[in-house]
This record gives C-alpha cells, structure tokens and sequence, in this order.
C-alpha cells in the first residue's frame, strides 16, 4: 500500500492570519518576556520601548498594527495575487516574524 503525501499550499487568508498571529501575538507577548526579564533598553524598536512602560498598551499597539496589516491585506487581496512571488513574500513575512519572536525568546529566557 502506498500512501502518497500531498501538500496542499495554504489558502490566502490563512496566510494572513498567519501574518497577523505571529507579528501581533507571538511577537507582542515575546517582547513583553524580554522587556520583563531583561530589560525595555534592549528594545530595538524606540516607539515599542517607549511603550513597554505600560504592556497593554505596547501589546495592544503591535497586535492593532498587524491587525491593520491584514485588514489591508484583505482587502487588496485581488492586486495582491497578481504579484509574482506573493506567497514566497507571505513566508518570508512568516518566517521573519518567528525568527523575531524566537530571538525575543532567547533574549528573555538566556537572562534568567
């Protein structure tokens, strides 16, 4: 018997969830563990430091903008695929955003 695996490419919107997700979720609640266990001054982005202050607001902030992100990604979803390369761009977007989070991780957690 022989099973063959098929890999079906993930419809657009999963993609933008996924987009929104890491950048907003993963990359949100990471900074906050980094900021907390390592300091707001290792904060590469000066407008995130200024708010890790207050971290509902800075995780509101970072997940309110990849939420516009993929409202705008929504709704240009018809330009969007015509662009060569569009699902290559939405992995590189994806695999950005975890390299990020996964760095936040590393800066948080080699500091306790």
């Amino acid at each position: 018997m022989s099973h063959r695996f098929r890999f079906e490419r993930p419809a657009y919107a999963e993609l933008v969830v996924a987009v929104v997700v890491v950048w907003g979720v993963c990359d949100g609640l990471s900074t906050l563990l980094a900021a907390e266990f390592a300091g707001a001054h290792l904060e590469a982005n000066p407008f995130i430091r200024s708010l890790l202050s207050m971290p509902a607001l800075a995780f509101a902030v970072q997940l309110g903008g990849a939420i516009a992100a993929g409202t705008v990604a929504f709704v240009g979803e018809r330009f969007i695929r015509t662009v060569p390369g569009w699902r290559v761009w939405f992995a590189v977007l994806i695999g950005g955003g975890i390299g990020v989070t996964g760095l936040n991780l590393l800066v948080a957690f080699a500091v306790v």
